[in-house]
């Protein structure tokens, strides 16, 4: 399997499917953007977490172009043959020698957004951005001189058999992007999100000046206990025949069938107390053996 040789899959096919809402991200650079003591494979992190992480790698611009492709509507499932993304999978292996430093989280908890990413970039090295729609199938000759920033959006990936030929597809497109790139320094940062979140407001965002930041999840649970709440404070007082269910249809055919028992008892018990044998019937007829006797 492709992300077992990448040590992603560790805990097996059970932990892929317990986060179903969780998508892979992937990190390639041809500059020594992670210290040697950082791990280069994390089974599980928050989108917070991989947000501080990566603007901390990238403040110092260490790349002329920066391509942000990003992918909705995968898992980590999908990355599991190696026919699936040959070409990503080489750069994350480091079969690339132009590769200096990658990093690959297997299960990323929340959305990571690549607006912000490039946001930062655009910031702290001064980069201008290039859109690339690839369900177009096409891109620019020239990506202009650097810093640059390329950003790849790719469609959704869909259902059914086409799904790894969609992904083969996008391996190409995006390798022939950075194949054109006329410079050697260059990182990739490959930003995913599962089917669950695509188009929801689920996204991660640095915090503002005095708006403290909160947990999309914490917030989404927060919603929810509220409105629960609001539900229980608007209930009015109800009778017991409103509030319960007395009668349910079990109960109301267990009933009947304890009738017809009973109806049934009745009647045989009823059959047999309604027997009438005369007295005369249990005392020995004589007259029989007396003339017997007789004769």
């Amino acid at each position: 399997m492709y992300l077992s040789k990448l040590g992603l899959l560790s805990l097996g096919a059970a932990a892929v499917n317990a986060f179903q809402n969780t998508s892979p991200f992937f990190l390639a650079s041809t500059s020594e953007t992670l210290d040697k003591s950082s791990p280069s494979q994390i089974q599980l992190q928050t989108a917070t977490w991989l947000l501080d992480e990566i603007f901390s790698k990238l403040t110092s611009c260490p790349s002329d172009y920066y391509v942000i492709a990003s992918q909705p509507g995968v898992h980590s499932s999908d990355f599991s043959s190696s026919k699936s993304t040959p070409r990503l999978g080489a750069k994350l292996l480091k079969e690339d020698k132009a590769v200096k430093s990658s990093l690959m989280v297997n299960e990323v908890v929340e959305v990571l957004d690549a607006k912000q990413i490039q946001a930062m970039i655009e910031k702290n090295c001064g980069a201008e951005n290039i859109v690339i729609d690839a369900s177009k199938g096409s891109y620019p000759k020239t990506f202009g001189k650097s810093p640059r920033i390329i950003s790849v959006d790719f469609p959704m990936l869909p259902l059914g058999s086409e799904r790894e030929q969609q992904l083969q597809f996008n391996d190409g497109f995006l390798a022939d992007i950075i194949d054109r790139i006329p410079s050697s320094k260059y990182t990739l940062l490959y930003v995913t999100s599962p089917r669950e979140y695509t188009g929801s407001d689920s996204t991660t965002h640095p915090p503002s000046d005095g708006v403290p930041y909160q947990d999309p999840l914490h917030m989404e649970l927060k919603r929810h206990y509220s409105t629960h709440s609001r539900r229980e404070g608007s209930k009015t007082p109800q009778s017991l025949f409103q509030e319960y269910q007395y009668l349910s249809p079990g109960l109301f055919m267990g009933l009947l069938v304890a009738f017809f028992c009973l109806l049934i008892l009745y009647v045989g018990i009823s059959a047999l107390t309604s027997l009438q044998v005369p007295y005369a019937a249990f005392e020995r007829d004589t007259s029989a053996s007396v003339q017997k006797k007789q004769q």
